[in-house]
């Protein structure tokens, strides 16, 4: 796959135009993790993972690597991330060699749906942060595709937005709340904790997306078409933070 390829299966799924695809990685250009989670959590989500040297680790939709990445650090386990952004797997990779962790790691520029379709491979872990429903229809068909990947006492670390008390939706397909979607889960395996970093994992999240959009507008100011698009995006964000939670369940798989 080539990088014109992936901004067209990334701008379908998100519904946008490709040529604002690039654009989005410039936008998180200060954000290693791109998810509503702080470093300590992510610190907390490998204790709770069980890793060790030797291990294995997917990540589905890894961005950067800023979850993963610390976890082959601290526990020398083996790292295979997955994202179809170009620019995110050179910084991965980039930052892999920097860190001396690049023979732990195989980073793949591809679609996680076609990745996932086509291995037989099992990790100790599967990470996929934010992006589930984003590469798969709906949590079902995306929980029913990845579960097979996971070895047997492993772990799935499925991060999900979930609808707030009395939050204010736009969407065509009301999200569940936090309750409705830790039953969903505990049907694929057994809950052992959720990690919520609430508001000031919002707040970190969306005030480094609004900074990288505008500065992008102040670099590109006689483009209106491009001006449009970001301020749209800065309006889902905020919408996002007011109206939405964000929680990384860690699920066991017996």
């Amino acid at each position: 796959m080539n990088p014109k390829e992936a901004y067209e299966i990334l701008a379908g799924r998100l519904g946008v135009s490709p040529e604002f695809v690039p654009f989005l990685a410039e936008v998180g250009l200060d954000q290693t993790i791109i998810n509503p989670v702080l470093p300590e959590t992510v610190r907390e989500l490998g204790r709770l993972l069980d890793l060790r040297p030797g291990r294995s680790v997917l990540d589905l939709a890894c961005g950067k690597g800023g979850v993963s990445l610390p976890m082959v650090s601290t526990y020398k386990v083996n790292l295979t991330g997955v994202d179809l952004i170009p620019d995110f797997i050179r910084d991965a990779w980039s930052r892999a060699e920097y860190t001396g962790l690049y023979n732990l790691c195989n980073f793949k520029m591809a679609d996680a749906a076609g990745f996932v379709a086509g291995t037989k491979d099992q990790w100790d872990a599967v990470l996929i942060l934010g992006a589930l429903t984003l590469i798969w229809q709906d949590m079902d068909q995306g929980l029913a595709a990845v579960k097979p990947l996971v070895r047997s006492g492993g772990y799935l670390a499925i991060g999900h937005p979930y609808m707030l008390p009395g939050g204010a939706g736009d969407l065509e397909e009301p999200l569940l709340t936090k309750d409705e979607t830790t039953s969903r889960l505990a049907q694929t395996g057994r809950i052992v904790e959720i990690l919520d970093d609430g508001v000031p994992g919002w707040e970190t999240y969306v005030n480094l997306q609004l900074e990288g959009i505008l500065r992008i507008k102040n670099n590109h100011p006689d483009n209106p078409e491009l001006t449009a698009f970001l301020d749209a995006w800065a309006q889902r964000n905020r919408w996002e933070m007011n109206n939405l939670g964000f929680a990384v369940w860690v699920v066991g798989i017996d």
